[in-house]
């Protein structure tokens, strides 16, 4: 008897009758599973009863479990797809976490009110008797002055000082014709009214304080010379002493004084007042010639200076002076101021 693959095999229960075994080349390994009536396990192969958990036969070495299947098509596609669907979402929310502001966070500031917890009342029992409030006192109103700070006064320490003693000296008063009158280098001039002179020196060499150098002017021979040096004292001052300086002895001098913007114009006019007259200056008068007037006294011939006090109390100021040279020196026609000095 042929039996199909697909056909299952009855085996009738024991208790109903006595079954005749199939023949063994009938049989193929898996297509029945042949179990006994003691209930345990068994191979499927040969039959022979098998312990818990056991995979393989011991007796045969056939396995006892049917081999697992393989997933199908479906399963795996289904998990492709499953995937794919996830690594998606995964991209689209990575994508919007990049492009997306976070949300503005408000804070939000809570005040928390400090409780203070009530002081606790303690009763006090009081055994003094009650007696009546006193009667409140009156209130002041009268308005506060602000006080003024006080500033501290730093004292000043109060210097020592050592007492002098102040010794007054009272000097005597110069005497008259002792105080020298300021005369400047450019005060002198030669003064020739009726033009005698023919030659003239430089006048400030005659006030510069140098009694090396020299003012001089030279008049033709014959007669008297007629010509003068004046000076500009600018400020009017008392002239009470004239002292000369020269080297050309035996000359005739006289001294004018004036006053007014300009010095008068000619050599006898009134507005000159004559101070002073002497002869034979520094020397001798010429032999066979008398001086016009006398030499001065104590004016000795040859010590090139000559010191003529001016007839005059002090009580008149001059503007203007002249030296007016009238008789010629004892030799030659040139008359020479070394220096010329004034005292007040």
């Amino acid at each position: 008897m042929t039996l199909l693959e697909d056909e299952p095999v009855v085996v009738p229960d024991p208790d109903d009758a006595v079954q005749t075994p199939l023949p063994e080349d009938l049989l193929a390994p898996g297509d029945i599973e042949v179990t006994l009536d003691d209930g345990e396990p068994r191979c499927e192969t040969c039959g022979t009863a098998l312990a818990a958990g056991e995979d393989w036969c011991l007796t045969c070495g056939a396995a006892t479990q049917a081999p697992r299947r393989s997933p199908g098509l479906r399963a795996v596609a289904l998990a492709g797809s499953l995937a794919l669907v996830l690594a998606g979402g995964a991209v689209a929310a990575s994508y919007a976490a990049l492009n997306d502001d976070p949300p503005a966070q408000s804070v939000k500031v809570v005040t928390l009110a400090k409780l203070t917890p009530a002081p606790a009342t303690v009763e006090q029992t009081s055994t003094v008797p009650d007696t009546p409030a006193p009667e409140p006192l009156p209130i002041d109103t009268t308005p506060i002055t602000p006080i003024t700070p006080v500033v501290p006064v730093t004292p000043t320490p109060t210097p020592t000082t050592t007492p002098t003693t102040t010794t007054t000296t009272t000097q005597a008063a110069p005497k008259p014709g002792t105080v020298p009158i300021l005369v400047g280098l450019a005060a002198g001039s030669l003064y020739d009214p009726s033009a005698r002179a023919t030659a003239s020196g430089t006048p400030s060499r005659a006030l510069d304080g140098d009694p090396n150098t020299s003012w001089f002017a030279t008049t033709p021979a014959g007669g008297d010379m007629n010509v003068g040096f004046v000076m500009d004292l600018e400020d009017p001052v008392a002239v009470l002493k004239l002292r000369l300086l020269t080297r050309t002895p035996g000359f005739s001098l006289q001294v004018f004084g004036a006053n007014g913007e300009k010095a008068p114009a000619a050599a006898d006019s009134s507005d000159w007042k004559r101070l002073g007259e002497v002869g034979s200056v520094d020397g001798d008068a010429p032999e066979g010639s008398a001086p016009s007037s006398p030499p001065v006294e104590g004016d000795k011939a040859g010590d090139n200076e000559m010191i003529l006090p001016l007839d005059d109390d002090g009580t008149q100021t001059y503007r203007w002076v002249m030296l007016w040279v009238t008789t010629p020196p004892a030799a030659g026609t040139t008359v020479r101021f070394n220096e010329i000095r004034l005292y007040s």
